[in-house]
């Protein structure tokens, strides 16, 4: 193989991870808070976290499952499953546009359930995390080396966000207010 068509070998791979992440280019951004920001980003991460292995829509719904001991994002509502459900349902979970995460808490994710028990031990690392990171800039770092593929450029198309996001509020670097984000990083009204 000579060089040349190596090199084109290749550039073919980085086009398609460029067209990734055009497509996850957030969309629909709007001026936020530290607060709200910090409520997306938990949410969010959550969901990053999560085991997929398929393509996240904009618009689309997807569902939230504590399988063995770890999150899992699948495209199987509860009801669909029948008896075959691989874990307790957690939260139905819509991409938005602005490439962050809205979840819907299901009623069944009760206190001192093992799901909720897990839910209250992330929220307290995402408070953690948040607490030494000093600011937002440290706290968004882009396209985690841990992730699988998708979820890095999700991570990258979220981090660009919120960072968007908060400069469109002129709070950008604003360092992280862990008392003022409490509200935002507690657990779900049915999960407290």
């Amino acid at each position: 193989m000579t060089s040349r068509s190596k090199n084109t070998s290749q550039d073919k791979g980085l086009v398609l991870v460029l067209q990734d992440l055009q497509a996850s280019a957030p969309a629909r951004l709007r001026s936020k808070s530290s607060d709200e920001a910090a409520q997306d980003y938990c949410w969010s991460a959550l969901v990053l976290s999560a085991a997929f292995g398929f393509r996240v829509s904009p618009g689309h719904h997807y569902y939230l499952y504590w399988v063995e001991s770890r999150w899992t994002l699948s495209l199987i509502a509860p009801e669909e499953w029948g008896r075959r459900q691989p874990g307790p349902f957690v939260a139905s979970c819509e991409l938005r546009h602005d490439m962050t995460w809205a979840l819907s808490f299901d009623e069944g994710v009760a206190e001192g359930s093992e799901t909720h028990a897990a839910l209250l031990r992330y929220l307290e690392g995402i408070r953690s995390q948040l607490e030494s990171s000093g600011s937002w800039n440290a706290v968004l770092r882009e396209g985690e080396r841990h992730l699988p593929y998708q979820q890095r450029v999700l991570t990258t198309a979220l981090s660009s966000s919120l960072r968007q996001s908060l400069a469109l509020s002129g709070q950008a670097g604003v360092p992280l207010s862990v008392p003022l984000l409490s509200k935002s990083l507690t657990a779900p009204r049915d999960l407290a």
